[in-house]
């Protein structure tokens, strides 16, 4: 028993050094990305795009858990909005649409497969700089949620029921009204 709780606790060490690791990792790219890219400060839209009506946005829901990704998709259409929501299980995926469609806010999972959440948020950055990008996970940890702030996205935590759902559908209204100000 003592020696499955000490390989346990090994496991858990180890996991937490692999996501430091990729926490660093990001940020450096992240800190790259910005010397090499423009101010989203001074990054100007066309009149049109600045006058939107952010009620009648679509937002790009990323999670490879169908069922996660489905109910923050829920969530969302609830909003009292005309509002779009595009729900992709592959990060691959939901970059390729982003790329070919008018996306107005991106909700993303941090832990999945081929691509991870800061790494779609780092793809993203590099086509529009203003895009609102919410990483929604699961994974509670500081120095990931200081990364996604300083790769230019917001952090919040998925939690239990459905408290983290109707924070989200807060923060996308919150994101989207701000941006067609």
């Amino acid at each position: 028993m003592i020696i499955r709780q000490l390989i346990g606790l090994s496991e858990l060490r180890n996991s937490h050094t692999r996501l430091s690791g990729m926490v660093t990792k990001h940020a450096s790219m992240c800190a790259s990305r910005q010397r090499d890219s423009v101010d989203a400060g001074t990054f100007t839209r066309g009149v049109a795009e600045q006058e939107s009506d952010w009620k009648r946005a679509t937002v790009l829901v990323v999670d490879d858990e169908p069922r996660i990704a489905s109910l923050a998709g829920t969530y969302l259409k609830r909003l009292e909005t005309e509002m779009t929501v595009v729900v992709e299980t592959d990060p691959q995926d939901a970059l390729a649409r982003f790329e070919a469609a008018d996306v107005d806010c991106v909700v993303s999972d941090y832990e999945m497969p081929v691509m991870d959440g800061l790494e779609l948020l780092a793809a993203v950055r590099d086509g529009d700089p203003t895009t609102p990008f919410i990483l929604f996970t699961a994974c509670d940890d500081e120095g990931l949620a200081r990364t996604a702030r300083e790769c230019g996205g917001a952090y919040l935590p998925k939690e239990g029921r459905a408290g983290g759902f109707d924070r989200l559908a807060e923060r996308v209204e919150s994101a989207l009204s701000g941006r067609a100000e």
